[in-house]
């Protein structure tokens, strides 16, 4: 099937679906119209009131209404009957029984649209002696509604009516020449309710003999329910030896049918004169392209021979000679000109990004050096005035240095991978935010943005809460854009650039009281008091052997508690960071002589070659520490412990099962098993339940009940015997014991498995 019958396909079935959009449009906006006026208080008030011949404004309004519902759907014909007392009124006028009875077809479609919907019903229902019809149609497609209230006689309805023949023309829409296609609707029984022909309205879809051109049968045979059809489908029809286009599809709703017929000649001839069209345009289209290139090129040409000339290829020899070197032998002049420009912009590009490399490497070199203390006081002034910085060093009373570090701990939007590009953009705000009159170019070193800032403010408190109230609107800042936590340290203030490396120190300094004071924080750096020779440093010792303890016993929950409250101890001393770096390293040698004592070796948790102590030392703060202990050190050695704990847990368990199932019959204590396995009986009780999940004299009772069984099933041991040998000193006290586990006696257990043994033998 080519693409010229699948797009007429396409094309048939989208107007197919329209049509049938259209219709079932129509036909609902007449059933909502139906709904609403069964409801309407007016007109269940008319029924109710004497007839309507003795009130002439009753019947007046009714027709107005039913006026008003025609202006919706103007072929509409719409009947308001009371049965009961056998008269109707529609828009044209009132009706009794005597001018117009309620004939047979009337009260057969009452009673088929109130059960089935829509039914074809002949138009004579909606006709008589002094209204005829004007349509030229002999079918209504007709719909009835009871009307459901108290005060309503109960044959009272509401009927409507379409003309057949008008669901033929107008749901064809307009923007599509399909004047030959033609629309047939069928209901459940195949009886047709709309056909071009209107002599075929209410015949049976046999009789417009409708033939499949590949199969030869008939179309009612192919549509027929016991054929279960698709629910659309298209097929190649005849019709009196003419050949069709036929697309069908089936409603859910009411079970209708919407076929589409359409001669295949006129398809044909409206793709050949669309595409016979569509060449026309495109050959016109295409030389008027051509007349204006070929007029574009004459105009171009002289400017681009100059343009070339400009750029040194204009000589026909010299432009050969380029050509050889460096362009393919079939490059035009636009394709020249292009590379001229392009190769020149990237030299400058090049140039531009080297030179704004240099710079920046140098000016970084310089600052790192300065902050280091590497520069002599002559090379300071002399590089600081040529990065730009002459005026800062004029106007400047005070300075101090400024670091910033990002709180990556506890952080899960940002990891250690992350740390270049947050300090790089960290660098950014520091630079957008502060008036370069008052700062140096933020520089980054050792995974900390570092600056400084200047004021002319000689009073080093107003200059000291300055820089408190700059820090706190970065920090701010910071938070907001980059949803980060940042700490900073600065300085005490300086009067001298050449204190710089100072002033560095200092601020660094500052950035390690986080070890005490946490994350997020913001420190000056205040001088250390001088402390008495003799002191004694007040660790604590007894939470530090219960940690270790705790470890051993491969209790995680209890060592980090424990944990936890050491590192809080040690943090609220008022110490330095130096003597927190020694309290910390105290604790990690005191786990690590455990490791060593029990017979582990440092490379079964630490298998790098990085140190531990390097790894310590560097932490920065207190919440950083207990994370480090916990997951680098406490976890892999818990882990060790409870892989030996349990193994040693199985191992008992598993000789104190052997004694039981080899000694039940003996006096065998939990004590005993502690005595010839050297262990405390509690500890054995212990074990043993975790392992087992049961108490050891509940395990031995239980063993001993199995064995009890199958001697009743295996020998014929008498109840007292088989209560010796499991060590109960009187029989009753067995006989108890069996049937609470069992639920019987042990001689009632032995004849019923005695009788179970004989009837499977017969």
């Amino acid at each position: 099937m080519n693409q010229t019958e699948l797009h007429r396909i396409q094309t048939n079935k989208q107007l197919l679906l329209q049509m049938q959009s259209n219709v079932e449009h129509k036909l609902g906006t007449v059933s909502y119209m139906l709904d609403q006026a069964t409801r309407s208080p007016f007109i269940l008030s008319s029924l109710s009131a004497p007839l309507p011949d003795t009130n002439l404004t009753t019947a007046n309004q009714l027709q107005s209404e039913f006026q008003h519902m025609r202006s919706w759907e103007p072929l509409m014909d719409i009947t308001l009957v009371n049965q009961t007392q056998d008269w109707l009124i529609d828009h044209a006028g009132l009706y009794l029984n005597t001018d117009f009875p309620l004939a047979l077809p009337m009260r057969d479609l009452l009673s088929k649209t109130l059960t089935s919907g829509w039914q074809l019903a002949p138009s004579s229902v909606f006709n008589h002696n002094e209204r005829s019809s004007d349509s030229g149609c002999i079918y209504h497609i007709a719909l009835a509604r009871s009307i459901p209230h108290l005060n309503a006689p109960s044959g009272s309805a509401l009927i409507a009516g379409i003309p057949a023949c008008s669901m033929q023309n107008p749901v064809i829409p307009d923007d599509m020449d399909l004047s030959a296609s033609e629309l047939i609707i069928i209901n459940r029984e195949q009886r047709i309710l709309v056909h071009p022909n209107p002599i075929y309205i209410g015949q049976p879809l046999s009789a417009v003999n409708i033939e499949d051109s590949e199969s030869n049968m008939e179309l009612s045979e192919l549509l027929s329910p016991t054929s279960f059809p698709a629910s659309s489908g298209y097929r190649e029809v005849r019709i009196s030896d003419a050949h069709y286009s036929l697309n069908y599809t089936q409603s859910p709703l009411r079970g209708w049918t919407y076929i589409l017929i359409t001669p295949m000649n006129v398809l044909t001839m409206q793709y050949v004169e669309t595409a016979l069209y569509t060449m026309c345009i495109s050959i016109v289209l295409l030389l008027l392209s051509l007349l204006f290139s070929w007029l574009g090129s004459r105009r171009l040409h002289i400017p681009i021979r100059e343009l070339l000339k400009q750029l040194g290829i204009g000589d026909r020899a010299l432009l050969n000679q380029h050509l050889q070197e460096s362009f393919s032998p079939h490059q035009d002049e636009f394709e020249q000109i292009k590379a001229h420009i392009t190769q020149l912009t990237a030299s400058r590009s090049q140039m531009e990004h080297k030179l704004n490399q240099y710079v920046l490497q140098i000016r970084n070199h310089f600052m790192m050096n300065m902050y280091l203390g590497r520069c002599s006081s002559a090379t300071l002034y002399k590089s600081l005035s040529e990065q730009g910085y002459n005026n800062q060093l004029i106007r400047w009373q005070q300075m101090a240095v400024l670091t910033v570090q990002a709180d990556l701990v506890n952080q899960t939007k940002y990891g250690p991978q992350d740390l270049d590009l947050l300090l790089f953009a960290i660098q950014n705000i520091l630079e957008e935010s502060i008036d370069e009159e008052r700062q140096f170019s933020p520089t980054v070193m050792e995974q900390t943005t570092v600056t400084v800032i200047g004021s002319i403010e000689s009073d080093n408190h107003l200059f000291s809460r300055e820089l408190y109230k700059i820090t706190k609107q970065l920090q701010h800042r910071i938070g907001e854009v980059l949803n980060l936590q940042v700490s900073f340290g600065f300085s005490q203030p300086h009067t001298s650039i050449l204190e710089v490396h100072q002033a560095y120190v200092e601020a660094m300094g500052a950035l390690r009281q986080r070890m005490k004071l946490g994350t997020g924080v913001i420190v000056q750096y205040e001088a250390e008091a001088i402390y008495p020779s003799q002191w004694t440093l007040p660790y604590p010792e007894s939470l530090e052997y219960n940690l270790i303890h705790a470890i051993q016993s491969a209790d995680e929950a209890e060592a980090s508690v424990l944990l936890q409250q050491l590192l809080q101890n040690i943090f609220r001393m008022e110490w330095t960071v130096e003597e927190y770096q020694v309290a910390l390293a105290r604790l990690l040698m005191q786990i690590l002589q455990m490791l060593q004592d029990s017979g582990i070796r440092l490379a079964q948790i630490s298998p790098g070659h990085s140190s531990i102590f390097k790894e310590l030392l560097d932490l920065q703060y207190a919440a950083e520490v207990e994370q480090w202990f916990t997951s680098r050190i406490m976890g892999p050695v818990i882990d060790i412990f409870r892989e030996r704990q349990y193994a040693q847990h199985q191992q008992i368990s598993e000789k104190m099962i052997a004694m039981v199932q080899q000694e039940y019959d003996t006096d065998l204590t939990l004590e005993e098993c502690a005595i010839r396995l050297h262990y405390n009986a509690s500890y054995l009780s212990s074990v043993f339940r975790k392992e087992t999940g049961c108490a050891f004299s509940e395990y031995l009772a239980q063993y001993r009940f199995k064995m009890a069984r199958k001697w009743l099933d295996e020998t014929e041991l008498t109840v007292k015997d088989i209560a010796s040998r499991l060590r109960y000193n009187n029989p009753q006290n067995f006989i108890r014991s069996f049937r609470k586990w069992e639920g019987i006696t042990p001689g009632q257990y032995r004849e019923r498995r005695q009788k179970a043994l004989s009837s499977t033998t017969k």
